[in-house]
């Protein structure tokens, strides 16, 4: 099987599985109204692979005008010259910082200066701090579940049995699921493991 037609492609995923509110016991009207509340800058946080960055591009799909945006993670973890333009250019703008935790406190204290000339700014952390928290996310097997049978329905008999163990193996992390879901399904693997 190609990489391709593996059901469980990072990149076919992310366009199946965008970030549903409903699953979050939410909406978007009233996470807008939310984010407005609280002066339009705030905090999305969870575990990794909750669905933070999933959130992320879900919402900037709904927007207007894109946002500019930050991502971080642990090969970026300091504000290099092309984070600090584009935080020179945010004024009056929609600014999304993916992985804000991930940079020390000067970097964070920087990006929070930068940041204030924008129209609104959306954070993705691990864990509430320094913003006003939105919202927290939180995968669960009863979201892996439906989240499975929306990708790859073809496959439920195969992973569902399971899937609470997996889940858990995985510490909740939804993209590493996925990930040991494709890794079984590449490998061509005649009986699946019933966990």
């Amino acid at each position: 099987m190609t990489a391709r037609g593996n059901p469980f492609a990072p990149g076919r995923l992310r366009k199946l599985l965008g970030f549903d509110p409903a699953l979050a016991g939410t909406t978007w009207e009233a996470l807008d109204a939310r984010w407005r509340e609280i002066g339009l800058r705030a905090a999305v946080t969870g575990h990794c692979g909750s669905g933070k960055t999933s959130l992320l591009d879900a919402w900037a799909a709904r927007l207007d005008e894109p946002p500019l945006r930050l991502f971080f993670n642990d090969r970026h973890r300091q504000l290099d010259a092309a984070d600090r333009a584009l935080l020179a250019g945010c004024a009056g703008k929609v600014l999304f910082v993916d992985g804000e935790d991930r940079l020390g406190w000067a970097g964070r204290r920087e990006l929070r200066r930068g940041a204030r000339a924008a129209r609104a700014v959306l954070v993705a952390r691990h864990r509430a701090g320094g913003w006003p928290e939105l919202g927290r996310l939180r995968s669960d097997p009863r979201q892996a579940a439906i989240l499975l049978e929306r990708a790859a329905p073809e496959w439920t008999e195969h992973f569902l049995p399971g899937i609470a163990l997996r889940w858990d193996r995985c510490g909740g992390n939804l993209r590493e699921l996925w990930l040991g879901c494709y890794d079984e399904v590449a490998a061509g693997k005649k009986s699946f493991e019933k966990i």
